[in-house]
């Protein structure tokens, strides 16, 4: 530390001066290991780099502890002896207490995510000096770290949990294009893919089975999941190498990314083309998207929806990433009756089974009136066998329950076993 001569020393030598309140301090503590300093007063609380001299960028504190007469009147630096990280916590002149925690090494957070678990809820963060770390978050205290693992060349642009009992990650990587799934106990490299040389951003869909990623080069393209291996390619021909986000939409069905002319691309996921280009700015990156679908009792903000009717609702937020252009975020809705549109397989399937089943009552009705109208001179000319087997038949249509034993049955098979389309 700077702060810690060289040779021993009969006084106290100045090392320097550190600039950046504007009102009253009132609290100071210096972390375990000496490399950090926590001020704080009554413009807030600042974090310092006491090697460096140079003030850390902090949290940004809610509106109540940044009330003037709010100040921060106490400070220390918690620390357990199986933490890598300390933890700073504050008290105010209000009676507020506020808890800070440091996550990585203060290198930039390039992907987060979390995943939640009967009680358990995980955080996994990537930074950009290739570290991946998982915490345990109770709701209650601090995080507590699981593990942390450095990888060799891979800076994490995306991370998402498995949802699975062993709670396993995915790790993409940016500049190198690798796909990394770790355990989730300690964050051992089980498997690597490549997915191509960059990596702008990547979404994994719900059944864990596909990723889409922003190639930078010519635009969107789908994956296989389990080895990496391109499907179907999106074309953006984007004019520039910027990256930008991609997800899934209306439960996978559709693809939305962003551009670097100033829209918003749609694409059918399974067929490939464009459904919709939105305008969200002139000649600008649109690199940041996101959706949503719900129920439409849940949209009565943007819509005139009042009660629950089985729609849905699907949104798609969109917004630039350019500081010297005006900062918008464009919202754009879509109603649907049913997410689930049905293929063209399934209604064929549906109407193949209900005329099926429309020809055996027709010809079982048939049966029945002529052996009601003329079932005496029918059986006066037909076989012993014959008239066995017509009687039976009879017998069986004529017994109520057996009838509605092969209505349940029918129905059985339509209504459960079919697959829904």
């Amino acid at each position: 530390m700077f702060f810690l001569p060289t040779k021993n020393c009969k006084e106290y030598r100045l090392e320097g001066r550190l600039v950046g309140h504007k009102n009253t301090i009132n609290c100071l503590a210096v972390s375990r290991n000496g490399s950090l300093l926590a001020s704080g007063g009554s413009d807030g609380t600042r974090i310092w780099d006491l090697k460096q001299q140079l003030q850390l960028p902090s949290p940004r504190q809610n509106v109540a502890l940044r009330n003037p007469a709010n100040s921060m009147t106490c400070v220390c630096w918690i620390t357990r002896q199986d933490a890598t990280h300390e933890t700073l916590c504050y008290g105010t002149r209000l009676g507020f207490i506020g808890i800070w925690q440091q996550q990585g090494e203060g290198k930039e957070i390039t992907c987060l995510t979390y995943d939640h678990a009967g009680d358990d809820t995980r955080i996994a963060t990537g930074t950009w000096d290739k570290h991946v770390q998982v915490w345990s978050f109770d709701f209650k205290g601090p995080l507590i770290l699981i593990f942390s693992i450095k990888l060799s060349t891979t800076i994490p642009c995306t991370i998402n949990f498995n949802h699975t009992a062993s709670r396993d990650l995915l790790v993409f990587g940016m500049y190198d294009g690798e796909v990394h799934a770790l355990w989730g106990t300690d964050g051992a490299i089980i498997a690597t893919n490549n997915a191509g040389p960059l990596i702008g951003h990547a979404s994994v869909d719900i059944t864990q089975t596909l990723f889409l990623i922003d190639n930078v080069t010519n635009g969107f393209s789908l994956h296989q999941l389990d080895d990496a291996v391109c499907i179907t390619t999106y074309n953006t021909n984007p004019v520039k190498t910027f990256l930008k986000q991609v997800v899934f939409g209306e439960k996978t069905d559709i693809v939305v990314g962003g551009s670097d002319t100033g829209v918003v691309y749609v694409f059918d996921k399974n067929e490939g083309n464009l459904k919709q280009v939105s305008r969200h700015a002139n000649k600008t990156r649109v690199q940041v998207v996101t959706v949503r679908h719900f129920h439409s009792w849940l949209f009565k903000c943007l819509t005139d929806c009042k009660t629950y009717d089985g729609t849905y609702h699907s949104i798609i937020v969109g917004a630039m990433s350019q500081d010297d252009t005006e900062l918008i975020i464009s919202v754009w809705s879509r109603q649907r009756n049913n997410l689930e549109t049905p293929r063209p397989f399934g209604r064929a399937l549906k109407n193949f089974v209900r005329g099926i089943v429309q020809l055996v009552i027709t010809m079982v009705l048939i049966a029945y009136n002529l052996w009601e109208i003329s079932g005496e001179t029918w059986l006066d000319h037909t076989s012993p066998q014959m008239m066995t087997s017509v009687s039976g038949w009879s017998s069986i249509l004529n017994t109520e329950g057996t009838w509605q034993e092969i209505q349940m049955k029918i129905g059985y098979v339509l209504g459960k076993e079919r697959p829904e389309y």
